[in-house]
C-alpha cells in the first residue's frame, strides 16, 4: 500500500521535488545521490533549486537510477520539465 502512495505522490509531483523526494525515499544526501549517478553534487543541488532543468541524458539517467532502485515515476505525467 504504502509503494501504490509513493507513486502517486512522486507522479504528481515537478521535477525538482522528484529529486527530493526520491533522495529523501532513498535516505540520501544531495553528494550521495550525485556520486551514485555519477553526476556533480552542483547539478543534483540546482535540480531541487529548480534553478536548472535536467539536459535529456542526465533526466533519463536520473529515471534509470529512480527504476533500478525500485522507484517508478509515469513519464507521461511529467509536462512540467
Amino acid at each position: 500500500m504504502a509503494e501504490n502512495v509513493s507513486l502517486l505522490k512522486v507522479k504528481t509531483m515537478g521535477f525538482q521535488d522528484q529529486i527530493k523526494f526520491v533522495r529523501m525515499h532513498l535516505q540520501l544526501s544531495q553528494e550521495e545521490l550525485a556520486r551514485q549517478m555519477g553526476i556533480s553534487f552542483a547539478t543534483v543541488s540546482r535540480w531541487e533549486r529548480e534553478n536548472r532543468k535536467p539536459q535529456l541524458a542526465l533526466l533519463g539517467k536520473f529515471y534509470s537510477f529512480c527504476q533500478r532502485n525500485g522507484i517508478e515515476i509515469d513519464l507521461s505525467d511529467n509536462t512540467n520539465i
